[in-house]
């Protein structure tokens, strides 16, 4: 196997894959590897996360001491929409309020969603074809020596299925689908590659481990892939961390009553279709996918409650310590 694991890594270029092998080798466990990974991120990018959230803290400050001023704008103009969204720009800049500043952690969560998701896409890819590759040795050491009945249990036992928990096999879905992908999966959805050098079909190799773990039928219950679990688990902590991060950092919405209405009809729409969309990746896509995304949001939620609770301490400290000086000054 090292000469064969020499060729697939070779295509392993992706810098999140790599991690993830690297990982692997370390832990010995797919699904562990993943809940590690997830973590230890969080961890090292908790710093911006403070950073943002204090940020975010002080404009919400900001705003809220303009609001009178904002307020009293929009009655000044109220027949006036063009001048009335070019005053509160003017406001906005003299208090040094950056307005797409509510918009960079959700830009910041896209861009690295869709740079993780390539390294488990990737990584996924990967492992399929060193199953396949496996199973072309093992092939080729074995036809013609043993019986065609014992040849397909050395491929059926050949077949290297990475469980976790109650996931059968952590490269496909968490789903009702098959345990072990078919040649359409196997391209399409997983994306690999079939070398070019392979003595028979895919599903000569793969057709044992198939007949073994995959389900008769859509109700085959004991032989589905996954229960839905994860994608659930995920979608629904998609919407807490929404609503969360959404309370934690309101916007204040400029122009007419009309425009500010537009506005927020606008948010509450990308309230429900952010957390939709992750969902469907993680319905899609492998397991190890949606157990990143699930620990991934835990994670944020654990530093963001966090966070709350030391910064209302500091905050309150601070207020404390404001009210002395008045008192010792005897201003009243």
């Amino acid at each position: 196997m090292a000469f064969i694991d020499g060729i697939v890594s070779a295509e392993m270029t992706n810098l999140i894959g790599r991690l993830l092998l690297a990982l692997y080798n370390a832990i010995g466990d797919f699904g562990w590897t993943v809940v590690v990974f997830a973590v230890l991120l969080r961890v090292i990018l908790s710093p911006l996360d403070i950073w943002q959230k204090i940020s975010m803290r002080k404009q919400n400050r900001k705003m809220e001491r303009i609001r009178p001023q904002m307020e009293k704008l929009q009655r000044q103009y109220a027949n006036d929409p063009q001048t009335l969204r070019m005053k509160q720009q003017e406001l906005q800049k003299k208090e040094k309020i950056h307005v797409f500043a509510s918009c960079l952690p959700m830009i910041i969560t896209l861009v690295l969603f869709f740079f993780i998701w390539d390294g488990f896409r990737a990584l996924v890819s990967y492992e399929n074809e060193v199953i396949i590759e496996k199973l072309i040795q093992i092939y080729n050491d074995n036809v013609g020596k043993v019986s065609a009945e014992e040849l397909n249990i050395l491929l059926r036992d050949g077949y290297d299925l990475h469980s976790f928990l109650w996931v059968k096999n952590i490269f496909m879905s968490d789903i009702g689908t098959n345990v072990i992908p078919s040649y359409e999966q196997f391209v399409g959805t997983i994306n690999a590659t079939m070398p070019n050098t392979a003595p028979v079909t895919y599903d000569v190799l793969v057709g044992p481990a198939a007949e073994f773990y995959n389900k008769t039928g859509t109700w085959d219950f004991a032989n589905w892939n996954g229960y839905f679990v994860l994608p659930i688990l995920s979608i629904a902590t998609s919407f807490i961390m929404t609503k969360v991060m959404q309370s934690a950092n309101p916007t204040m919405p400029t122009g007419t009553a009309e425009q500010q209405k537009s506005q927020q009809k606008t948010m509450k729409i990308m309230n429900y279709v952010m957390p939709l969309m992750l969902g469907v990746f993680a319905i899609m896509y492998s397991s190890a996918f949606a157990l990143y995304y699930f620990i991934s949001n835990v994670m944020v939620a654990i530093i963001n409650i966090s966070f709350t609770l030391i910064y209302k301490q500091i905050e309150k400290k601070q207020a404390a310590d404001t009210h002395s000086v008045v008192i010792g000054g005897k201003k009243r």
